[in-house]
């Protein structure tokens, strides 16, 4: 997966819903990309928002 496509996808599912999976991989992809990815620290946190919300431990 191209960098930008990771971009897209990421920007995308922060603002459409996406599942605790779909954000997982985005944060996997977008840090196999580019490692210190500041988009993938926002997903990160997204994902950590969730799981806290939920009662989750963090992976």
């Amino acid at each position: 997966m191209s960098y930008e496509k990771a971009l897209q996808v990421a920007e995308r599912t922060l603002v459409d819903g996406a599942t605790l999976a779909e954000l997982k991989q985005a944060s996997k992809d977008l840090r196999a990309l580019t490692p210190d990815s500041a988009l993938a620290d926002l997903v990160d946190a997204k994902i950590k928002s969730i799981e806290s919300q939920r009662g989750c431990p963090h992976s």
